[in-house]
């Protein structure tokens, strides 16, 4: 590295770091409470852990980002009941491209 790129990597500062969402999502991961909510459908928890990592991460994140309680509410509600299905959660369902 650089003189200037080593001096701007020692000045950086630490409240600016992990605040983007890509740096977010790779550490997604649902809050107990939820987790516990999901885990009692016994079906959609074996379906949604049967699923790769990088789903289950994005899957978790998409409930976690939401601002408000209700729509974080609502998104696991979806999710737990996608999973029961055994469905991808919208979002990531291939369309069959007939209209």
């Amino acid at each position: 590295m650089h003189p200037a790129g080593t001096q701007a990597f020692e000045a950086r500062k630490g409240d600016k770091t992990g605040i983007y969402a890509y740096e977010q999502r790779q550490n997604a991961k649902l809050r107990p409470a939820d987790e516990k909510k999901f885990r009692a459908n016994k079906k959609a928890w074996r379906f949604f852990q049967s699923q790769p990592a990088w789903y289950r991460r994005t899957a978790a994140y998409r409930v976690i980002s939401a601002k408000q309680e209700e729509t974080r509410q609502r998104r696991l509600a979806q999710l737990i009941a996608d999973s029961e299905r055994g469905l991808s959660i919208k979002e990531l369902r291939r369309s069959s491209g007939k209209k």
